[in-house]
């Protein structure tokens, strides 16, 4: 079972299977909507992170000085493996709707 968090809910929903609310062609301009929210929120969090850096450096993190701003490369490492787990947590539901089912096991 997958560990709980406190309330002691489980974190996947146990049951039948997900409920069907689109028609097939829906589900194309939904994904483009996700597709475009992800990418928003993704850059709205980077240029946070880039006010925060700032704010720490002592610098003013004015409109201009935030568009000048250039990451060095740990902090686009961090940036990447920031987006990356994000990406991996909101399109969770239909990665594991790709993974294979475990078979039965050796005999």
């Amino acid at each position: 079972m997958s560990p709980e968090p406190s309330g002691g809910r489980p974190r996947k929903a146990t049951g039948p299977e997900r409920p069907t609310y689109l028609e097939a062609g829906d589900v194309d301009r939904v994904m483009a909507v996700l597709l475009a929210l992800i990418s928003e929120v993704a850059a709205i969090r980077e240029r946070l992170d880039t006010h925060e850096r700032i704010a720490v450096g002592g610098g003013d993190p004015a409109p201009d000085v935030v568009e000048a701003y250039v990451a060095d490369p740990a902090t686009e490492a961090d940036r990447e493996a920031w987006r990356d787990a994000y990406i991996r947590r909101v399109l969770r539901v239909m990665t594991e709707d790709l993974k294979p089912t475990p078979g039965p096991g050796p005999a």
